[in-house]
């Protein structure tokens, strides 16, 4: 499950460009070890479902699952309670499902959290962040806009703020991984520089998504 969100398109390197390589590389391992995979992109549309490409088997289908991967684009904003009420009505059987986003909702991630949770599948959040995010170096007046809603304010950047900053996205990623552990959900946190090889083959299959 993939977020298509504007925001999702933010930060050197682009998160939503590390989702897609990351999908691409667990959609090809699920692939030629014969499972059965299935993607999903939460974005503006209604029912806040994109698109989605079913029960891939086999090697040969990777084509298919590249293309589909290559369509999307980051636009919008979308809510993502609605976008896993639909993923939760179209879902089959039993496996793993990975679900990649800042899960940066002015919403909240709770209740699209716990709409996908349980009914056979084993659910690994993974939040991607950028570098900037994580460690933003700007400073001075600026006038911060949304890029999904268009909210605007007009903001001081000083070293004080800074610190405050750091400590609230800090407090708000344990929040989230706290609230996954509750639920029996794995969670990370993963910057959108790190190499995807090392995603897959250090971080996941040490939690054994791959084997």
């Amino acid at each position: 499950v993939i977020d298509c969100s504007a925001s999702s398109d933010c930060g050197e390197p682009s998160k939503f460009l590390f989702m897609q390589k990351a999908i691409m590389a667990l959609g090809y391992v699920g692939l030629v070890n014969l499972n059965r995979v299935t993607g999903t992109a939460m974005g503006e549309a209604p029912g806040s479902v994109v698109s989605a490409i079913r029960d891939l088997r086999g090697k040969r289908r990777t084509h298919d699952l590249a293309q589909w991967v290559c369509s999307l684009e980051p636009r919008g904003y979308f809510s993502f309670k609605e976008a896993a009420e639909r993923i939760m009505l179209t879902r089959r059987g039993k496996g793993l499902m990975l679900v990649f986003s800042d899960f940066l909702y002015k919403e909240g991630y709770e209740e699209g959290l716990r709409r996908l949770v349980g009914h056979g599948y084993d659910v690994f959040v993974i939040q991607v962040m950028s570098p900037e995010e994580l460690e933003p170096k700007i400073t001075g007046d600026l006038r911060l806009r949304d890029v999904e809603d268009g909210d605007s304010a007009e903001v001081t950047i000083s070293a004080p703020l800074l610190k405050r900053y750091k400590a609230t996205l800090g407090a708000y990623c344990q929040q989230l991984n706290a609230f996954c552990v509750r639920r029996d959900m794995t969670m990370m946190t993963i910057r959108s520089d790190t190499p995807v090889d090392v995603l897959v083959l250090d971080y996941l299959r040490k939690r054994g998504v791959v084997k």
